[in-house]
């Protein structure tokens, strides 16, 4: 299986205020001379990984890939046309630190000049003037953490800002020049309800975002939510009830106009994330800073977690990979077919394994099962590719196990 698309590229900034109750995500607390360090550290990275990928350039012997493999020579000069810091809060850093991030890849990768450069953000670490210099340094979407737009619940979920904060941000984001704008919301929360599911949809929608992402809480060992529920003071809420909100949900974003095209996202026509439609195609990434994964060469490659290790083998100018899992043929067509399943198109045969027969004739164990959900109604099975229906979703994880 292969993929013409354009690679990309993710940056973990690990550093937040504080940690959410729902978070289990790989973060820490920072001072100034931590996040400077940080960023030191992580330009030295990409000057690490570009002279590795240069070396399959100037070898014609196997050479060095991101894990410090051997693999077949290639053009490392391939042109990456997304860049995503993700975290963690990476609006915790300056804007003139991003612009540091930004140059330092340009300098030693190609970087599409059309490409599309996103930063996450929580509202209350804004201001008018760092949104000014994260689009001045090349920043051109913003993601911004919003959860919800009722106060309460925002207390209960540990977050530091309130619905005025998103307001004043969005707007200051627009004065900035930002003309697309992702807003993530979340359901199925403590405190919540299918009433304040859909108050927060209006709430969020009038602001025009370009891109609404749109999930369900999920307990997650190790968060303070978890542990709220190991000792009986926190009820989850039951598959039906967080059902409901999902479908009510997704009706009335449909109905302001947002494109449903992955299970948790929405956009307006044009406005996809073009990043994270690369995690759900198969595209090559690669990943840079703290725990961050990349999927280069057929190998799925994480970076250290612990900030000591990252820092200890930056400086004795070694690769901080920890992990890397050669993917075998199989590996490859589960994962294109699981995440491929989250799109609301599907996945086609072609892109696959090539054809219906030929994908069939793989899965042959599991056809009729297959048709069996095709029956319920969960999926539809066409002549060039197969999809879940709104029903299929809801058990979407159960399908997609059928093909693992």
């Amino acid at each position: 299986m292969t993929t013409n698309k354009k690679p990309g590229i993710y940056v973990h900034i690990p550093f937040c205020v504080r940690k959410c109750n729902y978070c289990a995500f790989l973060s820490v607390a920072s001072d100034e001379a931590l996040r400077d360090r940080y960023v030191d550290a992580l330009c030295h990275e990409i000057r690490i990984r570009a002279e590795q990928l240069n070396k399959l350039e100037s070898s014609t012997e196997p050479s060095l890939t991101l894990d410090g493999s051997a693999a077949s020579k290639k053009d490392p000069r391939a042109c990456y046309d997304t860049i995503f810091f993700g975290g963690g809060t990476p609006s915790l850093l300056s804007s003139e630190q991003i612009a540091r991030i930004i140059g330092e890849l340009k300098a030693n990768f190609n970087i599409d000049s059309e490409a599309e450069i996103t930063l996450e953000s929580n509202p209350a670490t804004l201001s008018i003037e760092s949104l000014r210099g994260y689009r001045q340094s090349g920043v051109n979407r913003l993601s911004m953490g919003v959860q919800s737009m009722n106060d309460e619940i925002l207390k209960r979920l540990g977050r530091i800002h309130t619905a005025g904060d998103v307001i004043t941000d969005v707007q200051n984001a627009r004065a900035a020049g930002f003309d697309n704008i992702n807003l993530d919301l979340m359901f199925a929360v403590p405190d919540g309800s299918l009433e304040t599911t859909l108050i927060d949809i209006e709430a969020v929608t009038s602001l025009e975002p370009e891109h609404i992402s749109f999930y369900s809480l999920q307990l997650e060992e190790g968060t303070a939510f978890f542990k709220e529920f190991e000792k009986g003071k926190l009820t989850e809420i039951t598959d039906e009830i967080d059902r409901a909100m999902y479908h009510a949900g997704t009706k009335l974003l449909k109905e302001k106009g947002y494109e449903h095209y992955e299970i948790s996202n929405f956009a307006k026509r044009g406005y996809e994330s073009r990043h994270n439609l690369k995690y759900w195609e198969m595209t090559p990434y690669m990943g840079l800073g703290l725990g961050a994964s990349s999927f280069i060469d057929n190998s799925r490659v994480m970076n250290v977690c612990s900030l000591d290790e990252y820092f200890n083998l930056n400086g004795k100018g070694l690769a901080p990979s920890a992990e890397v899992h050669k993917n075998s043929e199989h590996d490859n067509v589960a994962e294109a077919v699981f995440t491929g399943l989250r799109k609301v198109e599907g996945i086609r045969y072609e892109d696959v394994l090539g054809s219906y027969e030929k994908f069939w004739e793989y899965y042959s164990d599991v056809f009729e099962e297959a048709r069996e959900y095709e029956r319920e109604g969960k999926i539809v099975i066409g002549e060039d590719g197969m999809r879940l229906t709104d029903e299929g979703i809801d058990i979407s994880n159960s399908i997609m196990a059928l093909f693992v």
